[in-house]
């Protein structure tokens, strides 16, 4: 299964077991990729600008997803360097090297830019020139985005403790933890904040709301329950972004469900069977959600029921959905970016940012599309 090569952290003594089993998993079972489908083009797309930032992820499965504030898209590649690139024309503003690993980020909040590394650094710089401000370690690898706000920044580690640092100089300010599986997927979740609360999730498949003051629990759900008789089978993680929409939480797991809970309480309002680790998105009518196949749902926010199925993308590895208007955009791990329709999941214009791949969710800021190849050029589209 060459997909989980890719994927998959071995941590502890499950580690010896799989490279035990090296013919099982090097097996190359991927499906073959959905060839493209011919489709009218509805929807005119341009290319504003596309520059070369850095210099990627390469083969290693690394969510870098891009950071954006009033000027500038922040990006980080696997060996350290960090750019910010004006959001604009694509000019670069600065580049510099972080002197880690990285595996995790960028976030940007209050001036300051946020990333995580392999051997659990954290590093703040500032936004307006790159310049190192902190640099602190926390507990083991960092895979999830840090999120930051109101002078917090929480990192979630892949040993499953969540840490609140304080913005101005790395000081921790509160700890949460809870058991991790031996296997995982390689990725994470990245917490949300809402008001004063934090909701995150854990590859243990459970869910927890939070004070961000103290990290005190207020609930906990456990959004898949593990099933089968090997550690595979068992892999419940949740590795999609959940997402708070007005009073509602809504969740994804791998090999799992899909889940809208009560934001206040943790009360499961419908499930879904289905496996995603790569995102969703929410509107006020729909939940939108890239399953682990590449099939694009679109399932009602109320109740849950399919609206539609976008199946035309299988094994292409799309990203994670980002919406933009009446439209859903996704990426391709050919390089395709794919507009599609909220309405029904039609297409409605396709563009070729380059024959590298995508693996981070296309980002979205004042009508503009922003899109990180895998080898690290950044692309800008505009629609209209």
């Amino acid at each position: 299964m060459k997909n989980f090569t890719l994927k998959l952290a071995m941590i502890g003594a499950i580690s010896t077991l799989l490279c035990a089993c090296n013919g099982f998993f090097d097996k190359d079972n991927t499906p073959t990729p959905t060839p493209l489908s011919n489709f009218k083009t509805e929807l005119n797309t341009h290319l504003k600008w596309y520059s070369s930032v850095d210099y990627g992820i390469g083969t290693d499965y690394l969510k870098m997803t891009p950071a954006i504030d009033d000027r500038a898209i922040f990006t980080a590649d696997k060996d350290g360097v960090v750019t910010a690139t004006d959001k604009t024309n694509g000019s670069t503003l600065w580049k510099v090297s972080a002197k880690a690993s990285l595996s995790a980020g960028p976030a940007t909040n209050n001036g300051i830019v946020f990333i995580g590394g392999r051997e659990g650094r954290v590093i703040a710089l500032r936004a307006s020139d790159g310049k190192e401000i902190w640099n602190i370690q926390v507990s083991s690898e960092v895979l999830a985005p840090p999120t930051a706000t109101n002078g917090v920044v929480l990192v979630k580690t892949i040993d499953g403790q969540l840490t609140a640092l304080a913005t101005t100089d790395g000081h921790a300010l509160w700890h949460y933890q809870q058991t991790e599986p031996a296997l995982i997927l390689r990725g994470g979740s990245a917490p949300q904040v809402i008001h004063d609360d934090v909701i995150t999730g854990f590859a243990n498949g459970n869910l927890a709301k939070l004070t961000l003051r103290d990290g005190s629990l207020q609930w906990q759900e456990v959004v898949a329950v593990p099933e089968g008789s090997f550690a595979i089978q068992r892999m419940v993680d949740i590795d999609a972004d959940p997402v708070v929409y007005g009073n509602r939480v809504y969740v994804a797991t791998y090999q799992g469900r899909i889940s809208a809970l009560e934001l206040s309480s943790g009360k499961t309002l419908w499930t879904h069977d289905i496996s995603s680790f790569t995102g969703l998105t929410v509107d006020g009518q729909r939940v939108y959600v890239a399953d682990a196949s590449s099939n694009l749902w679109a399932f009602d926010a109320d109740s849950g029921t399919v609206d539609w199925r976008q199946t035309q993308l299988v094994a292409r590895n799309i990203t994670g959905p980002t919406a933009i208007g009446n439209y859903i955009a996704v990426a391709d791990e050919a390089g395709y970016l794919h507009w599609i329709s909220k309405q029904d999941g039609h297409f409605v214009a396709r563009d070729r940012v380059n024959g590298f791949g995508v693996l981070a969710t296309p980002v979205t800021n004042n009508d503009v599309v922003y899109v990180l190849t895998k080898d690290g050029h950044l692309a800008a589209y505009t629609m209209g």
